[in-house]
């Protein structure tokens, strides 16, 4: 059985690689991979709220950061909650949501998830920017 990072060794990977302080204050959020080989990825945001850094995206089978951006530090870096992104769908709740991410139309890099939301009666998708998506096949919109 392989052993999964944690998420402090995702942390500390993502800004060695992004070569910033180790005090830099920084957060992970555990993301599915929608695409083969499947797994999961910790997405690491690194600075405050207001003004992210950088970014990465940290394997957790194999502690390998596989994707990563150093930011500018003068704005966020676009994730939405989990709450705006289910009132964003209109429905009243969600059976569940979690980050997700697959080469789509509606993300094309790792480092802006998805989430994925069950309302009961449908499964959609909420990119960064609020837009819900149908699908992530190829040729469908989001609203």
């Amino acid at each position: 059985m392989s052993r999964q990072v944690a998420e402090a060794e995702a942390i500390a990977r993502a800004l060695e690689q992004l070569e910033l302080s180790d005090t830099a204050p920084a957060r992970a959020v555990l993301v599915a991979r929608k695409d083969p080989p499947g797994g999961a990825y910790y997405l690491v945001v690194v600075g405050d709220p207001s003004t992210a850094l950088g970014v990465a995206a940290v394997d957790t089978s194999s502690g390998e950061v596989t994707q990563w951006a150093a930011l500018p530090g003068a704005g966020p870096h676009p994730l939405l909650d989990r709450e705006a992104a289910i009132e964003r769908t209109g429905a009243p709740s969600a059976r569940r949501a979690e980050l997700v991410w697959r080469s789509s139309p509606a993300s094309r890099s790792p480092l802006y998830p998805l989430w994925e939301i069950d309302t009961g009666d449908q499964v959609v998708y909420v990119d960064h920017a609020g837009r819900v998506w149908s699908s992530l096949e190829e040729g469908t919109r989001g609203g």
